[in-house]
């Protein structure tokens, strides 16, 4: 063991999980990414948790004896706790309680590198925070509770105004980041740029597909979140338009609405991207595969359409039949296609390229009138988006000449249709 390694262990607190279901393999990696060294786990089957305390009361005495012969620095709660549970769990073991919020949150805090993403991770952790003053607030005046928040330099009153007015600022500085990236993003479309999020489940080879496709070299460990920044290159090679490639903040499952709202603007990358890569560990057992597929769907849809996905599914390397991966891929998320590739050898990475430059080829020539009236301007905006708009002429009509993808023609010809347009002759 090297020295570096024997530091870490140093630097790692001992702690135990409590849950009410044996699926644990997600906590276990968030632990581990968390820097936790945990010693044993306490299991009570029940279908929900306790009112007061989560756990059970027989559990909760267990807890206690189990806590003074096998003494560990934190318990990890294999769920989300109320203010009050956390606040009875603490009072009542005497240790610092730390919920899958509260431990996701912890690790997106070691993990925020850029002003935008500490921001982000500050937004979250003051959100996650107020709920539980107001409890602290209401039960203890004073005193240091054990592990909560940090504890005691203010009174717990000035403390929670103090959060407040942080968090006000926040906002306030997250908001004009976000007026500036959309500006960025507006700039970026006018000067003929195609946007690609490359997008999925924390740690499953995000970053490692942008350091290939673009030659970048985004930071890559075999942990969770390993970044929550964004980062764009440029797709090299083998295209003629114009690519940005932009890796995203990893999705987890369960995430409360807060969590999300918080990352907004990095998720947004994705929603307003021209192509997604939903990229998903096909090495992952089926039931893990597939509920990382759903979570990824109820976190896409439907403000992404499913013609602008292409799956990909990572760490071919490590698959031997991949075949029904991909099936069970297609039937869960709908896409354009699905693609199998691997960071490693470098398989599958020809096909993921040619099927890139694809969604970004217009072969279809169009021109066609429309006249003046409701939903022309609609149509117009539709266009932009989604098609290689040449020139737009207003006159007694509107004059419109672009290029456009073999799927779309129909449905642009149906909708010039409807609007009571007519095709303009090239000859």
């Amino acid at each position: 063991m090297t020295a570096n390694e024997n530091d870490h262990r140093d630097e790692e607190r001992t702690a135990a999980i409590v849950t009410l279901t044996e699926d644990l393999l997600e906590f276990e990696d968030l632990a581990r990414s968390a820097g936790y060294s945990v010693l044993y786990e306490s299991i009570q089957r029940r279908r929900g948790p306790a009112r007061n305390t989560f756990v059970g009361k027989g559990k909760l005495e267990e807890l206690k004896k189990l806590l003074k012969e096998r003494p560990v620095q934190v318990l990890l709660i294999n769920g989300d706790l109320r203010p009050s549970q956390h606040y009875l769990l603490e009072n009542e073991l005497k240790v610092e309680c730390v919920d899958r919020i509260r431990l996701v949150l912890n690790i997106f805090s070691t993990r925020a590198f850029s002003r935008e993403a500490r921001l982000q991770v500050l937004r979250a952790r003051l959100r996650y925070e107020i709920p539980f003053l107001r409890e602290w607030v209401h039960n203890a005046k004073s005193g240091e509770h054990p592990g909560f928040l940090g504890a005691g330099e203010y009174e717990t009153d000035a403390y929670y105004e103090l959060i407040r007015r942080q968090l006000s600022r926040v906002e306030q500085e997250l908001a004009k980041m976000d007026r500036d990236r959309s500006l960025r993003r507006d700039q970026r479309k006018k000067r003929g740029f195609c946007t690609v999020a490359i997008a999925g489940y924390t740690n499953a080879g995000k970053s490692s597909l942008l350091n290939i496709l673009a030659d970048e070299r985004s930071l890559v460990e075999n942990r969770m979140f390993s970044t929550l920044s964004t980062t764009t290159g440029r797709l090299e090679e083998g295209v003629n338009k114009q690519i940005l490639l932009t890796d995203t903040i990893g999705f987890l499952s369960d995430l409360p609405h807060f969590m999300i709202e918080s990352f907004k603007s990095t998720i947004d990358e994705i929603y307003y991207a021209d192509l997604a890569l939903l990229v998903i560990d096909a090495s992952d057992p089926d039931d893990v595969f597939r509920k990382k597929l759903e979570t990824s769907a109820g976190i896409l849809f439907p403000e992404v359409d499913p013609s602008s996905i292409i799956i990909v599914l990572s760490k071919l390397d490590k698959v031997r039949d991949v075949r029904a991966k991909a099936i069970l891929a297609a039937s869960t998320v709908p896409c354009q296609e699905v693609v199998a590739v691997s960071s490693m050898s470098g398989e599958g990475m020809p096909q993921l390229r040619e099927a890139i430059a694809l969604t970004f080829q217009f072969p279809v020539e169009m021109r066609f009138r429309l006249p003046h009236g409701e939903g022309v301007e609609a149509f117009l905006s539709w266009l932009h988006d989604h098609t290689e708009v040449l020139s737009v002429d207003y006159g007694d009509s509107v004059e419109v000449h672009l290029f456009c993808r073999e799927k779309d023609h129909s449905n642009i010809v149906s909708r010039v249709v409807a609007l009571k347009g007519t095709p303009v002759s090239t000859a």
